[in-house]
C-alpha cells in the first residue's frame, strides 16, 4: 500500500460480504469469529469458514484482520488464546483487540499485528503513545477524535492509524456504553448490544419536552472530508457495517474506492452521496466529531433507513397514492414518506402505476427512495474472479499435463499417475471438458479448457477430479504469492508492558469514596470508614477549586481523570499534571496513563478491566460479574451508562448556551423511566446519562466480606452519602446491576 494511498477496510459479516468488499476493490476486511467478536448478531465465521475466507482474500491481496474485540472473562481467557493462535496459523493478517487482560496474553504469542479497537477508546495524542507502548501496531481511533488530534497522533507517535469513514455512529463514548448491559445483562462490550439508543424517548432540558430518538445518532459519511484525512496521514478508511447486508458493504467500498482515486472532486462527492443514501442513510449523514468537537449528531425524527428524497405525494385515495418523482420507479423498489414528524408510511413498489402503501401518510409527505432495485442488480453483478485458460493433455501411458494460462502468468503440472489404456469405457474430451470447465473456488472463472484426449484412455472421474482440484490449488499457490505479503509486527517481543511499570505508591485503602462537591472533605476527612477520596470536579478548568479540594484530604485523595479530552481539553489536563498537589490519580482511558505518567495510577472503571490478566491495584468494570478482593468492587453508584460528546442542548435548538445547566435534563424512556442528565466541563463540554436508579451492594459486600468497595456519590448530598454509609438505606429503590448473574 503506498503511503499516499489509504486502504479501504471493509466489514465482512459474512462469506457474501466478503466477496462484495473483495470485488469492489477494499485493500483489506475485518470480521469475527463465533465467539469474542463485537458483532456477535452477524454471522461471522467459523475457523473452517475462515481458513476458506483468507484463501479467497489473499488471492486478491487483501488482508483479513480478525476481530477479538469484546471483553474477555477469566473462565474465557484460554478458549480466547487457543483461538487466535490458531486464527494465527490460518494467515490471520492482524487481530483487533479490546481487553487488556487478552493483550497483554498474546502479545509475546504471536508475530500477527495488534490493533488497538475503537472500543478502547483512543482519542488523543496520549493515548496513542499509551497504545504504543502496550505492543500495538496500529489503533482504529475512537468517533469523537477530531481531525486536530489525528494530525497530533501522526506527526508524533509512530503508529498507524485507522478511522471511521461511514456507517453507523454510537452516541456514546467507545466502550463506555452499559446501558444494554444494565438493562439485560447483554453487553455492547461483549458484542451483544440491544440499541436501546434506538428507541424513542422523552429529552427534558430545563423544563423543555419533546419527542423523538433522542439518542440515535446519524450516519457517518466522511466523503467530503477524505483529502483531510489523507494529508493528516490517516493510514485506513475504515467502513462500519458487519451488520449490513452485502450489497451496502459492496456499494460503500465502490463508492470510496471511486472517491480516494480522485480525492476532492466535487461531482464524485455528490455521485458518491447519492448511491450510499440510496443502500442506506440514517439521518442524512453527518461528519461525527471530526470538525466540531460537540456537533449535534442526533436525528430524533427517524432512526432507521430514511433512504433518499425523490419527490414528494400529490394525492392520497384510500390505499394508492399519486406520487410527483425525480426517478422512474421500477418493480421491486422500496419506499419510505416522511415528514417533520417522522416516518408516516413505506411500501414495496409492484406495479410502479399502481402504488399501494402502508401506515398513516399524506399529502406533501416526501417520498424517499430506500431500495434502488436497478442499483442492486448492478451492485450483485460485480463478482471479481481470475480468469483461467486450461490446456489438458491426456496421452496414454503418460501423466495428465495441465498448462494454466492466467493474467500474468502460466503454470504447467503433472498427474502423480499415469493415464491408462481404456478396456470398455474409454473417457473422451467431452468429459473431461466438463470436469474442467467448472470451478471449485469462488475466485477463479474459467475462460476456456482446450482438452487432448488420446483414443481409448481411461482415467477414474474421481482421480481427474481429485487432479483438477490440485491444479487449483498449486495455481492459486502461485496467484497469492504473487499478489500477497505478510507483514508482521514491527515491535514483535519488543515493548513493555506499562500497567506493570505505573506507581501506585498510595498505601493500601480499602472503602474509597468518588465525590463532586468541594463539600464532602470537609464532611468526611474524619469518618473512619472512608480510607481515601476520589475527586471527579464539574469543571476541570478551575484549577484554585481543585488545589482547595487535594490539599485539604489527611487521607489518600485522587484526582479522577475523564474517560474523553480532545484537543483544547487536553492543554487544561497537562497543566493540571504540573500542579504539585496531583500525587494521585485514576485512570479511565490509555491516554491518562502517559498523561499523568509520574503520579501514582489508580486504574479506573473506564479501562474496562473484567477479568484478572491485568496488573496492578484496579476498579473492576462496572460489567465485572466475579467479585473478588483481587479488585475494587463498586457497591454504590448512580452508574453512568453512556458519556456524551455531543450536546443534548443541541438537540433542540443546535446552539451551544454558555453556563447552561444540563444537570437539569433528563430522558425519559416508553416505560416511564427517568434517566437524569449531568455535565461536566474541560475545555468542552460532555455530559453523562445515568442510571434512573441507583447501584448498591452493601449488603451483598457485607455477606462476601469484600476489603475494597468503591462509594461513588457523585450526583448526590454530602447529607445523601452520610445517611447511606450509616446503614440508613433500607427504603432506597436500587438495582443489583450484573451481581450473582452472568455477564452474557
Amino acid at each position: 500500500m503506498e503511503r499516499n494511498l489509504p486502504e479501504i477496510l471493509a466489514p465482512a459479516g459474512n462469506a457474501e460480504s466478503l466477496r462484495a468488499a473483495v470485488s469492489n476493490g477494499a485493500n483489506a476486511v475485518y470480521l469475527g469469529l463465533k465467539d469474542f467478536s463485537a458483532r456477535a448478531k452477524a454471522s461471522n465465521f467459523s475457523l473452517d469458514e475462515l481458513s476458506d475466507a483468507i484463501a479467497y482474500a489473499h488471492i486478491f491481496g487483501v488482508k483479513v484482520y480478525i476481530a477479538f474485540n469484546t471483553l474477555i472473562k477469566n473462565s474465557e481467557m484460554k478458549s480466547a488464546i487457543e483461538q487466535i493462535e490458531t486464527a494465527a496459523k490460518i494467515g490471520a493478517d492482524a487481530f483487533i483487540i479490546q481487553d487488556l487482560g487478552l493483550l497483554n496474553e498474546i502479545r509475546n504469542l504471536t508475530d500477527v499485528p495488534l490493533h488497538a479497537s475503537t472500543q478502547m477508546g483512543i482519542h488523543n495524542l496520549y493515548g496513542a503513545e499509551a497504545a504504543k507502548k502496550c505492543g500495538f501496531d496500529r489503533i482504529i481511533l475512537s468517533r469523537e477524535c477530531t481531525l486536530d488530534d489525528i494530525r497530533e497522533i501522526k506527526n508524533n507517535v509512530d503508529i498507524e492509524v485507522e478511522t471511521f469513514v461511514q456507517g453507523a455512529l454510537c452516541v456514546a463514548f467507545s466502550g463506555n456504553c452499559l446501558f444494554s448491559s444494565l438493562v439485560s445483562g447483554y453487553s455492547g462490550n461483549r458484542g451483544k448490544c440491544l440499541q436501546l439508543c434506538r428507541k424513542k424517548y422523552e429529552l427534558d432540558i430545563g423544563g423543555r419536552k419533546s419527542d423523538g430518538y433522542y439518542l440515535s445518532a446519524k450516519d457517518l459519511c466522511l466523503l467530503s472530508d477524505l483529502k483531510s484525512l489523507r494529508d493528516a496521514g490517516v493510514d485506513s478508511f475504515k467502513i462500519e457495517g458487519r451488520m449490513r447486508r452485502s450489497e451496502y458493504v459492496g456499494e460503500s467500498v465502490s463508492v470510496y474506492r471511486t472517491l480516494i482515486d480522485n480525492l476532492g472532486n466535487t461531482k464524485a462527492i455528490d455521485d458518491g452521496t447519492k448511491r450510499l443514501k440510496r443502500i442506506f442513510n440514517r439521518g442524512d449523514y453527518c461528519n461525527g466529531y471530526l470538525m466540531n468537537p460537540t456537533a449535534n449528531v442526533i436525528f430524533p425524527t427517524v432512526q432507521g433507513h430514511k433512504g433518499v428524497k425523490i419527490g414528494t405525494v400529490e394525492r392520497v385515495t384510500g390505499k394508492k397514492l399519486l406520487l410527483h418523482t425525480s426517478t422512474r420507479l421500477k418493480s421491486g423498489d422500496g419506499l419510505k414518506f416522511v415528514n417533520e414528524s417522522g416516518e408516516t408510511g413505506g411500501c414495496l413498489v409492484f406495479d410502479p402505476k399502481n402504488i399501494v402503501y402502508d401506515g398513516n401518510v399524506k399529502k406533501g409527505d416526501e417520498v424517499c427512495l430506500t431500495t434502488d432495485i436497478g442499483q442492486m442488480d448492478k451492485i450483485r453483478a460485480r463478482d471479481k474472479k481470475i480468469e483461467l485458460f486450461y490446456k489438458i493433455i491426456l496421452r496414454k501411458n503418460q501423466p495428465i499435463k495441465a498448462i494454466v494460462s492466467f493474467e500474468g502468468g502460466k503454470k504447467a503440472i503433472s498427474s502423480d499417475f499415469i493415464v491408462q489404456e481404456a478396456k470398455t469405457a474409454p473417457i473422451n474430451a467431452v468429459g473431461v471438458h466438463d470436469i474442467f470447465s467448472k470451478s471449485t473456488v469462488p475466485y477463479f472463472k474459467i475462460d476456456s479448457a482446450e482438452v487432448t484426449v488420446d483414443d481409448k484412455v481411461f482415467i477414474p472421474i474421481g482421480l481427474l477430479k481429485e487432479f483438477k482440484r490440485r491444479v487449483e490449488k498449486e495455481v492459486a499457490a502461485v496467484i497469492t504469492d504473487k499478489n500477497y505479503l505478510f507483514e508482521p509486527r514491527k515491535n514483535y517481543g519488543a515493548t513493555p508492558y506499562p500497567f506493570s511499570l505505573i506507581s501506585q505508591n498510595f498505601g493500601s485503602p480499602e472503602n474509597i469514596l468518588f465525590f463532586d462537591s468541594e463539600n464532602f472533605i470537609e464532611r468526611f476527612r474524619e469518618n473512619e470508614k472512608i480510607d481515601a477520596f476520589v475527586y471527579s470536579p464539574k469543571d476541570y478548568s478551575d484549577y484554585n477549586s481543585i488545589e482547595r479540594v487535594l490539599t485539604q484530604s489527611c487521607k489518600p485523595i485522587f484526582l479522577n481523570i475523564p474517560i474523553m479530552a480532545r484537543s483544547k481539553d487536553l492543554l487544561i489536563l497537562k497543566k493540571i499534571s504540573d500542579m504539585p498537589c496531583v500525587k494521585n490519580i485514576v485512570a479511565n482511558n490509555l491516554y491518562a496513563l502517559e498523561l499523568f505518567s509520574d503520579k501514582n495510577i489508580l486504574l479506573g472503571s473506564g479501562l474496562n478491566i473484567i477479568n484478572d490478566f491485568v496488573e496492578g491495584e484496579k476498579i473492576a468494570s462496572l460489567e465485572r460479574d466475579e467479585v473478588s478482593d483481587k479488585v475494587y468492587t463498586t457497591v454504590f453508584s448512580r452508574v453512568p451508562v453512556m458519556t456524551f460528546a455531543h450536546c443534548p442542548y443541541k438537540s433542540f435548538n443546535g446552539k451551544c448556551v454558555d453556563n447552561c445547566r444540563i444537570s437539569d435534563g433528563k430522558l425519559t424512556d416508553e416505560r416511564g423511566n427517568v434517566f437524569p442528565i449531568d455535565r461536566y466541563k474541560i475545555n468542552y463540554c460532555y455530559a453523562q446519562l445515568k442510571n434512573n436508579i441507583p447501584l448498591l451492594l452493601e449488603e451483598e459486600a457485607e455477606k462476601k466480606k469484600l476489603r475494597k468497595r468503591i462509594y461513588d456519590f457523585r450526583g448526590y448530598s454530602a447529607e445523601f452519602a452520610e445517611k447511606l454509609l450509616s446503614g440508613n438505606f433500607s427504603n432506597l429503590k436500587h438495582t443489583h446491576f450484573n451481581y450473582n448473574k452472568k455477564l452474557r
